[in-house]
């Protein structure tokens, strides 16, 4: 990690907040996102006994080439399914650094996970119980999603690494370029 995205970690605040510690992996986890140029998204997935079973970040431009479903949650329940398949699901809690997009809630949903917590909300993209069909209507009354309780520090972090660390636009318009062949800068 870089001595500059090193040193906002190293100077936050003692934890006293009841998710300070994933907040501080998922931030760790976006800004390592930032420097593979991909958006500064993070998650943790945590067991009930609050051990770190998972992590992952946003790899959405990753080793030369757009992946649409590199977003960090997704590649964090691939990684449950295919390394914890027996795992239950009703007792783990995934913490991300930025509220679910619409494709991210989908698969939350169908994976079981029923505690989601957010760091930054996300006013263009985030996606939660937003007139979903009957059937998606169902799966959401199971899980509950909200900002977790989280010192303020680590929710600005998180809104600096989508907001201000990288520019969201330029990563728009590489999405976009992907569309239409063309390979990400």
């Amino acid at each position: 990690m870089n001595s500059r995205h090193a040193a906002l970690l190293h100077n936050a605040p003692h934890s006293h907040m009841p998710a300070d510690t994933w907040a501080r992996l998922c931030c760790e986890q976006a800004l390592l996102a930032v420097e593979d140029g991909c958006y500064g998204v993070g998650a943790v997935l945590v067991t009930g006994a609050q051990e770190l079973l998972c992590s992952a970040r946003n790899q959405v431009f990753a080793d030369g080439h757009y992946n649409s479903a590199g977003h960090a949650e997704m590649l964090l329940l691939d990684q449950l399914e295919n390394e914890h398949p027996a795992q239950d699901r009703s007792a783990l809690s995934l913490y991300v650094s930025l509220q679910p997009c619409l494709m991210c809630y989908g698969r939350i949903l169908l994976a079981g996970i029923t505690c989601v917590r957010y760091l930054a909300r996300d006013k263009p993209g985030g996606f939660i119980n937003k007139h979903l069909p009957a059937a998606w209507t169902e799966l959401s009354a199971r899980t509950c999603v909200r900002q977790a309780d989280a010192d303020p520090y680590w929710i600005n972090l998180a809104e600096q690494a989508i907001n201000h660390l990288q520019d969201r636009q330029a990563l728009r318009q590489r999405v976009v370029a992907a569309w239409h062949g063309q390979p990400p800068e």
